[in-house]
């Protein structure tokens, strides 16, 4: 059996929005779950009274381990699926893979410079990402700093029957 070339081109902004979009609710959905980790701790240490005392009197519940949690399994989840597989989960429904100028899945150290470089692009109303309608290679400003490019392959129907 012959094995077809695929042919991948940049992925369009609207894809790379749509895939982001259904990240964040998987981002979402983790977060909360640290965040009932942490709570709990805070039960275990302080108690149900002296915990909504704390909360009554308007301090936070969150501390600096708190918020450092938060940061790292943000960034442990894009990280693992984009060295791992190549794509987030949200990126597999729409069909978009980041890979390096080689056509192989990032490295750690590409994945660390495009999550650090992603957060000000899209807190910047997602200016970064957008800058793909602009640049002649259709590269965000994470593909750039990371030396990768984010792609969309079409799946191939296989035409066999069983």
């Amino acid at each position: 059996m012959q094995k077809q070339q695929i042919t991948m081109k940049p992925a369009p902004l609207w894809r790379r929005l749509a895939a982001m979009l259904y990240d964040t609710f998987l981002v979402i959905s983790l977060c909360f779950l640290v965040g009932f980790l942490n709570l709990g701790i805070l039960m275990k240490l302080y108690g149900a009274d002296q915990l909504k005392q704390m909360t009554d009197s308007g301090k936070s519940l969150g501390s600096p381990a708190f918020y450092v949690a938060l940061f790292l399994t943000v960034f442990c989840f894009f990280s693992y699926f984009w060295t791992r597989k190549g794509q987030t989960l949200g990126m597999q429904a729409w069909r978009i893979h980041i890979l390096n100028e080689n056509g192989n899945k990032i490295s750690m150290k590409q994945a660390i410079v495009r999550f650090l470089v992603a957060i000000p692009s899209v807190l910047a109303g997602c200016i970064g990402m957008i800058w793909v309608l602009w640049d002649r290679n259709k590269k965000s400003w994470q593909d750039y700093a990371s030396r990768s490019g984010t792609y969309h392959v079409p799946v191939q129907k296989d035409k066999t029957i069983l």
